[in-house]
């Protein structure tokens, strides 16, 4: 099952990069820069307060639904200095959370992890309006534990994904500062996830050897999903902030099974600038200091 599912992300990390390779060969005959630049990188550092809805029939036919908190970094730039349309972006989700079955007689213990690397084609529509489009590879786990089970308490969501992914930027004058107002969506295209039987217990998967119709194949078919965000980074001082909703509601099948998960948190993060230096081609100009004289 590992092996299917990292043979998956290759293909698909192989893809973004050929298109990648792509947009790069097509943008190359319009670079043309004599003035040196350095090239930043965005980071905003973000945390959240959620509501948790999960539905899990291979831990109980009852949906569960609690609360949880969130962390996420999220880091992007150009491809170069000299190429302004081509825009990489990287993201890292880590979440726990509680939930409730409706008679409050049992408890689910979540714990998550997501990680996306992706590219996307940079269009300005306007001065104050900017629209991405593009894709990302990630790997989405997830364990939910219930204890009141006996024989299966715990089930693992393991899952690797091609997402369509879009960003619409606007910034909104005001008389003295710019806001900027974001909306961010991704959803599933093809993937590969890990459901396994009901009644399948994980001692027989992984001690016996028997996965038996418990890789699938995901697509519009049997994964859908949106991951949404609506946020505004509002400039201070000597900081910019960002306040957002950010909704997550996927529902999957497989093996006979229906799995949703759903989730509306309210998010609060920070953003900077940064820039790097390493290696011999990108040594930091003398007006820089750094640590390692």
């Amino acid at each position: 099952m590992v092996e299917v599912l990292i043979r998956f992300v290759c293909i698909m990390r192989n893809f973004l990069f050929f298109i990648l390779l792509s947009l790069i060969y097509f943008e190359a005959s319009a670079q043309n820069t004599e003035t040196p630049t350095y090239l930043l990188k965005n980071k905003t550092n973000i945390f959240g307060l959620s509501t948790l809805s999960f539905l899990d029939p291979y831990l109980s036919p009852l949906t569960y639904k609690g609360i949880g908190l969130n962390y996420e970094t999220k880091t992007s730039g150009f491809l170069s200095a000299q190429n302004k349309n081509i825009f990489i972006r990287s993201t890292t989700n880590i979440e726990v959370g509680i939930a409730l079955n409706p008679q409050i007689t049992s408890a689910m213990m979540y714990v998550g992890a997501n990680y996306g690397w992706g590219i996307q084609y940079h269009f300005r529509i306007r001065n104050d309006l900017q629209v991405l489009v593009g894709g990302m590879c990630d790997v989405d786990f997830g364990m939910k534990d219930v204890e009141r089970n006996v024989n299966n308490p715990v089930n693992i969501d393991l899952s690797t994904n091609l997402n369509i992914t879009g960003t619409a930027n606007y910034n909104l004058k005001l008389a003295k500062k710019t806001l900027r107002l974001q909306l961010d969506v991704l959803s599933p295209l093809l993937g590969c996830m890990f459901v396994p039987r009901a009644g399948a217990s994980y001692y027989e998967m992984f001690m016996l050897g028997n996965l038996t119709d418990a890789v699938h194949f995901s697509s519009l078919y049997n994964k859908r999903g949106i991951n949404s965000t609506i946020a505004v980074y509002v400039p201070f001082n000597q900081s910019v902030w960002k306040f957002g909703l950010k909704l997550v509601d996927y529902k999957y099948s497989a093996n006979s099974l229906v799995f949703n998960r759903n989730e509306l948190s309210l998010i609060i993060g920070t953003t900077f600038d940064e820039i790097r230096f390493a290696g011999r081609k990108n040594i930091a100009p003398k007006n820089f200091i750094t640590v390692n004289e």
